[in-house]
């Protein structure tokens, strides 16, 4: 069986409609048991299977005394006055109206009793995120972390512990990517091992990029690998350069392929930004292209579109994207704020 979950297993009436449900699991790039948010390419295919969490009631049988029922709406907060669950949540910060926007996840967090299948883990998540504040918005972002087991979940932490990370180092991991502990230790093991191979890291670069970008590691593997390809072929960095480049801003491997050669080309092929320099500001590749377009073309008209550090009136490549307006025209343009909204008006 393929292709997610056939129609016939569906009624009419049943309270989440197999649209909802597969448009749901297309948009969150799971298979339909829902367990984690990122996909390897190829290892986790649909398998068909139904869900039995929100498997159809056979016959007419009452099924009102095993677990409650929920009309169907996609407004949970129409539910909090019955759901003890809910108003706890609410107690500790979760935005329910996001959760809300995930019909399949909302229907699983009903069903959830707080005492006997919450409680574990928010103690368990207390001990092991950076801020009790950011408990909220840790359930809010992966409110499926209740479906993990306690077992699995402290199990998940010890091998962080046996590959040397240190307390703080594993905290600031589970705070940063909320998905990190849906994973099991084996997909974790294997993902680390491709980091450390494909960009030839050692222990501890392995170590300090996965703290430093945890979403990473979690990361679909075809957009890292893809990524990858721009930025050596398409880009002109070397392996080396690309390690550099990796641990000092991993979130470009994030970042969406033809976006980032765009700013690229921007940068080093319209501005003549040299590499080495790139290298010492990558955030530059993060920042917005019109706003550095802008700045420039205004640098331009002025004659002060400078960018060498060794030659007189060195404008910071930083000074295209950072600061206010004002800033940038009373330190870098020498102008008024005035004059630079003036040439905006003209582009």
């Amino acid at each position: 069986m393929s292709g997610g979950l056939p129609k016939s297993m569906f009624r009419r009436n049943t309270w989440i409609t197999y649209k909802c449900l597969y448009q749901y699991c297309r948009n969150m790039s799971v298979a339909t048991s829902g367990v984690v948010k990122y996909e390897d390419p190829g290892l986790h295919p649909s398998t068909g299977h139904e869900d039995p969490g929100i498997r159809p009631s056979s016959g007419n049988k009452d099924l009102s005394s095993v677990t409650p029922h929920f009309p169907n709406a996609f407004n949970i907060a129409a539910y909090v006055n019955s759901s003890e669950t809910l108003k706890k949540l609410i107690d500790l910060n979760v935005d329910l109206s996001k959760i809300e926007k995930k019909p399949y996840v909302a229907v699983k967090l009903l069903k959830l009793d707080f005492e006997k299948d919450m409680k574990e883990h928010i103690i368990f998540l207390l001990d092991h995120i950076t801020d009790p504040n950011l408990l909220g918005p840790f359930i809010t972002k992966n409110p499926l972390i209740f479906n993990e087991s306690i077992i699995d979940l402290e199990v998940r932490v010890n091998y962080l512990v046996s590959k040397r990370f240190s307390k703080n180092q594993i905290n600031q991991i589970v705070t940063k990517n909320p998905y990190w502990l849906n994973f099991s230790t084996m997909r974790i093991d294997r993902r680390l091992g491709f980091h450390q191979d494909h960009f030839k890291l050692t222990g501890d670069e392995v170590r300090q990029l996965t703290v430093t970008q945890p979403k990473i590691i979690t990361y679909n593997l075809q957009h890292i690998k893809t990524n990858s390809f721009a930025i050596r072929e398409e880009m002109g960095f070397d392996d080396k350069e690309i390690k550099a480049l990796l641990l000092k801003k991993p979130k470009l491997w994030l970042m969406n392929q033809i976006s980032l050669l765009h700013r690229f080309n921007l940068i080093h092929n319209e501005l003549g930004i040299s590499h080495k320099t790139i290298l010492q500001y990558p955030q530059i590749l993060e920042c917005r292209k019109f706003r550095i377009k802008q700045r420039h073309s205004f640098l331009e008209k002025l004659g002060r579109a400078q960018y060498d550090p060794t030659k007189e009136n060195f404008v910071p490549i930083m000074a295209l994207a950072e600061g206010t307006d004002t800033d940038f025209c009373k330190k870098y343009a020498k102008c008024s704020v005035s004059d630079y909204n003036l040439f905006l008006k003209t582009l």
